[in-house]
């Protein structure tokens, strides 16, 4: 079993979330990623840091959808 630190930094959440960095940091002022209200994030100072489980609560959102092809 590897560690997996409870927060990660913008580049690492962009990567468990398979966005570019970019994406996420712009949806930090638009409020709205994919579609839907971007997860929250906290301030350490000049750092941004996501919870790992706060990204896996919004991905779970995602999760399981029917299949709308004809």
């Amino acid at each position: 079993m590897t560690y997996q630190p409870k927060l990660l930094d913008t580049h690492q959440s962009a990567k468990e979330l398979g966005l570019a960095s970019n994406t996420l940091r712009a949806s930090r002022t638009s409020g709205v990623l994919c579609g839907v209200p971007a997860p929250v994030y906290r301030k350490l100072g000049r750092k941004v840091a996501y919870e790992r489980v706060i990204l896996d609560e919004w991905l779970d959102q995602f999760a399981n959808q029917p299949n709308t092809a004809a």
